[in-house]
């Protein structure tokens, strides 16, 4: 099976969404588990909020999208769609191929996160956080 590559996986992608990833650090001391335990565990993945979805059709160029972390309205974290492996196709692209390698493949209608594109920012119980990306929308969520 031929190795698929980001311009050619962008025809398939529907929509694009601002999303907060929710993550938990559930280990003690994470930075000695190790990068194989750590990617098989999907060491912070808890799970995910999403915007409104923006048709691919409608959607800016990745690359010139800048996303602000806002936590309690105050600005937390700021970056580029360049700041996701170069371009956020780029890992969509690289997730399509480890799957492709174990047999198996993206599915019609799957969300998936691509990368973040600012440093992880940890949150305290009544935190409000706000992304905003321009041209994708915005996605709130408090944490108690």
């Amino acid at each position: 099976m031929p190795k698929e590559d980001a311009d050619g996986l962008v025809k398939l992608v529907e929509a694009y969404f601002a999303a907060i990833e929710i993550v938990d650090d559930r280990y003690v001391k994470w930075e000695t588990l190790g990068a194989p335990m750590l990617v098989a565990d999907d060491f912070f993945a808890a799970g995910c909020v999403l915007g409104t979805p923006v048709p691919r059709s409608a959607a800016p160029d990745l690359l010139q999208v800048i996303g602000r972390a806002i936590v309690n309205g105050v600005e937390a974290g700021r970056g580029t769609g360049a700041d996701v492996l170069g371009h956020p196709h780029h890992a969509l692209a690289w997730l399509a191929n480890h799957l492709a390698e174990e047999g198996k493949g993206l599915h019609a209608g799957q969300i998936v996160l691509t990368g973040s594109l600012v440093k992880t920012v940890w949150l305290n119980a009544g935190d409000s956080v706000k992304m905003e990306l321009d041209g994708l929308g915005t996605v709130e969520a408090t944490f108690k």
